[in-house]
């Protein structure tokens, strides 16, 4: 294996692993560990959230390791699916955001309606880096470059449940934490090519401009009054 594509690897791997380890106490090891707070009654909308997303998760991790194995024509077989999993990610995703208002089971550190503004742009924002990764399917060192910068995305809502020390701020926890990935990927890209990758240059800004917006607006009167709108359609 390459060292391209044991960063590759590795990077999704600690990705997957961190996402998962946010989880652990209100989902995937919900009874067997303590979550430091009261969690919100499961519904069929969280498991098949919960179970849509760990899939994707495991698809993206399987097709790292596809392509790190040689194994391009099943990882094309597979991307397929991937794809086709969108539409209903991008649905059951901005549904479940919505819901966990009234469940308040977002992360604590962060006011339900604030919180919203996480979910609901971060599906604009997935959706875009995926689109650009399909575009550039045929560009490996592109398409793999957006595709990861979208796992970073997914990120946030795990790193939001880590019980973090009192002195690391929320925004911090939810995005410079994650932004980590970023700054590894840049500084692969450096070290392999002496410069930034033009894949990475783009989805990283798109990233770290929406992260911005986002904290930006979060507490602000338009988008709480529109948050309480958004809620209302699915009341």
């Amino acid at each position: 294996m390459t060292a391209e594509r044991r960063f590759f690897a590795g990077m999704t791997i600690a990705m997957v692993a961190t996402i998962i380890i946010g989880f652990l106490p209100s989902y995937y090891m919900r009874g067997i560990i303590d979550p430091g707070h009261p969690l919100a009654p499961m519904t069929p909308l969280v498991h098949l959230h919960g179970g849509l997303f760990t899939a994707w998760m495991l698809l993206f991790l399987i097709q790292v390791l596809l392509v790190s194995g040689d194994r391009r024509d099943i990882h094309r077989k597979l991307g397929i699916v991937a794809f086709a999993l969108l539409p209903l990610m991008i649905a059951v995703g901005t549904l479940a955001g919505l819901h966990q208002v009234a469940r308040a089971s977002g992360p604590p550190i962060i006011p339900p309606l604030s919180w919203l503004s996480v979910p609901l742009l971060s599906v604009p924002v997935f959706t875009l880096l995926i689109g650009l990764a399909l575009i550039k399917r045929r560009e490996a060192a592109s398409h793999k470059r957006y595709m990861v910068i979208s796992m970073i995305e997914m990120t946030s809502p795990g790193l939001g449940r880590i019980p973090w020390p009192p002195f690391i701020p929320g925004p911090v926890a939810l995005f410079g934490i994650g932004d980590l990935f970023l700054v590894a990927l840049i500084a692969w890209d450096i070290r392999s090519t002496g410069r930034v990758n033009a894949a990475t240059a783009i989805g990283g800004t798109v990233l770290i401009a929406s992260q911005v917006l986002r904290i930006a607006i979060w507490e602000t009167a338009p988008w709480l009054g529109f948050a309480r709108w958004a809620v209302g359609l699915v009341a």
